[in-house]
């Protein structure tokens, strides 16, 4: 009994620990292209 208590809170812990780091990568990604889209913005006003 406490051997599958421990593997499904170890599965559980993982699938967590896997989707936060899919979230920051995402996270990451969209910082980075809002930044690229300000930029493109600050040129396209400049050039008004």
């Amino acid at each position: 009994m406490n051997s599958i208590l421990s593997i499904i809170i170890i599965f559980v812990l993982t699938i967590i620990f896997i989707n936060y780091l899919i979230y920051r990568g995402k996270r990451q990604y969209y910082l980075k292209a809002g930044k690229k889209w300000d930029g493109i913005v600050k040129e396209l006003s400049r050039r008004k």
